[in-house]
């Protein structure tokens, strides 16, 4: 058992070490805090950190925002790609467009949704202005840029999964008598899931990239991006190096639970490999 999982500890160690070493050696917390100290409030997730709440309440907002943007985009992309992969009048009309915003960074897109929403949140689109609901803190503009980020691999992978279905198997369908609505529910869609699922792990990961500098930016008042903007302002840099590891963390199991669902749906492609 120590020997299998030894090669994925060395390297954490070996950090952990050079940044105890460092730590002692600089002996200014506000610099570099002892591991210890960002130990203590990772141990303790009740704490209310800087009068701001938990940290437990900040990845529920962070987790919420990402959760909300991120279904937005995989119910435009999905059915989007689904169209585009199959129809080239889709993908003719939908191309040119997707490759001219696609490269633009969904950060680039914050100021611009910043003055465009400015601070609207979900409440506000059911006339709960003054709502104290967690819902209050999810703003419509943060939406919009976990949004942008999400769709474009969740659509690419959808289009490509769609045009990566063999011919053999449409025409097996095809001769067994399936019309175009059984062959889209029994043979392309299933074929095309791997790779969905893939476009799925890779817009989750880039929304919960995009949230975090997204809190950073003005109008936040909560939040793992916020609460690191806020801690770096009053030098507490335990906390700080703390909001780092959780985003690893929670950035982590979202992914492995996303590979999970993928590595069960897509067993029988290794097989017929």
């Amino acid at each position: 058992m120590l020997k299998r999982f030894f090669p994925a500890l060395l390297l954490p160690l070996l950090l952990l070490v050079l940044w105890e070493t460092a730590a002692v050696g600089a002996g200014n917390p506000a610099l570099i805090p002892r591991i210890e100290s960002v130990a203590s409030i990772l141990a303790h997730p009740g704490g209310d950190l800087l009068r701001t709440g938990t940290y437990l309440h900040h990845i529920a907002v962070s987790g919420l925002r990402v959760i909300i943007g991120f279904m937005l985009a995989a119910a435009a992309g999905i059915p989007l790609g689904l169209l585009a992969g199959r129809k080239l009048l889709f993908s003719r009309m939908l191309t040119p467009l997707v490759e001219l915003l696609r490269p633009l960074c969904p950060i680039a897109w914050i100021p611009f949704a910043l003055a465009i929403f400015r601070t609207w949140a979900v409440t506000d689109i059911f006339g709960l202005r003054y709502s104290s609901s967690i819902f209050a803190q999810v703003q419509l503009g943060m939406l919009f840029v976990i949004f942008y980020g999400g769709f474009f691999p969740i659509f690419l992978n959808t289009v490509d999964g769609v045009r990566s279905v063999k011919n053999i198997h449409l025409e097996a369908g095809m001769l067994l008598g399936a019309d175009q609505r059984q062959l889209f529910r029994k043979v392309i869609f299933p074929s095309a899931l791997p790779q969905i699922l893939t476009g799925l792990r890779v817009g989750l990961g880039i929304c919960w990239m995009v949230i975090i500098a997204a809190e950073m930016m003005p109008g936040s008042d909560a939040g793992l991006g916020y609460l690191i903007m806020f801690s770096y302002e009053l030098a507490e840099m335990d906390i700080l190096i703390a909001c780092m590891i959780l985003i690893g963390l929670v950035g982590t199991l979202l992914s492995f639970g996303l590979k999970k669902i993928a590595d069960r749906t897509s067993f029988w492609q290794a097989k017929e490999a």
